[in-house]
């Protein structure tokens, strides 16, 4: 008697789809499929699922990478070039100026001071983050610019009419 209480007592511990169900008939009710299965078996098998408090919301600023120290160099090397060649270029008698703020024939201090006046405000814009695409445009001008300063600069070295005035 003792073994048949025993025995007994066994089977109602155990869960009644443990020895049933293979693990096919567990997904097949986990994929939503509970045809023919008791309420018992179906909630044993499913895991129950939780509500969740909404999710917070962040506003952030989309996430831009700064501009690299390689082009930094490269856009105030491009600016000191333009000062240089520009200055080269003025030292002769047919070069001049096209920039109706500096005056046909400036000097270096005029130059240095309009770049810093103009550069300065727009490269310390403080939520503005500066990439390497925003730098590209004015380092892609700014190579044109020392590029025809040069370009003229040669020019008027070799040409007889002009002369050497600084």
């Amino acid at each position: 008697m003792k073994w048949i209480l025993f025995i007994v007592a066994i089977f109602l511990t155990l869960p009644s789809y443990s020895a049933t169900l293979s693990q096919s008939q567990i997904h097949f009710i986990l994929s939503g499929n509970t045809c023919c299965y008791s309420q018992e078996v179906i909630d044993s098998v499913q895991v129950p699922t939780y509500e969740y408090p909404p999710s917070v919301v962040l506003d952030l600023p989309s996430l831009k990478e700064p501009a690299s120290p390689l082009t930094w160099t490269v856009f105030y090397g491009l600016q000191v070039l333009d000062v240089y060649t520009t200055e080269r270029a003025l030292q002769y008698s047919c070069v001049e100026e096209i920039n109706p703020i500096l005056g046909k024939s400036p000097d270096v201090k005029d130059i240095i001071g309009l770049k810093i006046l103009l550069l300065a405000p727009s490269l310390m814009i403080y939520p503005y983050t500066i990439t390497d695409g925003d730098l590209a445009g004015a380092n892609y001008l700014m190579t044109a610019v020392v590029a025809n300063n040069i370009d003229v600069w040669h020019e008027v070295k070799i040409r007889q009419d002009c002369r050497k005035i600084r």
